[in-house]
């Protein structure tokens, strides 16, 4: 219909139109309608692959409002940039930061007494000597004064 005047007839604002206009539209619509569906019966699957419906200019996907784009498109592939390569993000250390970060500020402690040589384990049950005892605590002593340890 729109190929024998019914775009005239949504276009028209005015009703200039009247019902025989509109029943002429369609009578034409219609012959040219069973033309083609006589003419597509005819063909066989080969024809098909090359099927036009008739127009009255040969287009083109190239033909866009009267003008032809293949030059555009030859021209265009000349001056192709290639976009840069992907960067992977760096992966950040979330974990880290807010280990240090939300980790209570800790005053230094006083040193610790310096480690005395081994001393034998003395134990209750052991019926280990009084003296024994007393030596080991003057080595520690002895230790303590020589390292300058207060």
């Amino acid at each position: 219909m729109i190929r024998h005047g019914a775009d005239h007839v949504f276009a028209g604002k005015e009703s200039e139109i009247t019902e025989e206009d509109i029943d002429c539209i369609l009578a034409r619509s219609e012959e040219k309608n069973e033309a083609l569906k006589r003419r597509l019966e005819e063909l066989g699957e080969s024809s098909l692959r090359n099927f036009t419906l008739d127009t009255q200019e040969a287009s083109s996907v190239y033909q866009f409002e009267g003008k032809d784009y293949r030059g555009k498109q030859r021209k265009a592939l000349g001056y192709w940039i290639e976009p840069p390569k992907r960067e992977r993000k760096a992966n950040y250390q979330i974990d880290a930061y807010f280990r240090d970060a939300l980790r209570p500020h800790v005053e230094p402690k006083a040193p610790k007494a310096p480690r005395p040589p081994k001393q034998p384990q003395i134990q209750d049950f052991h019926f280990y000597p009084p003296r024994l005892l007393h030596l080991c605590e003057r080595e520690v002593y002895y230790y303590r004064k020589t390292i300058g340890y207060k």
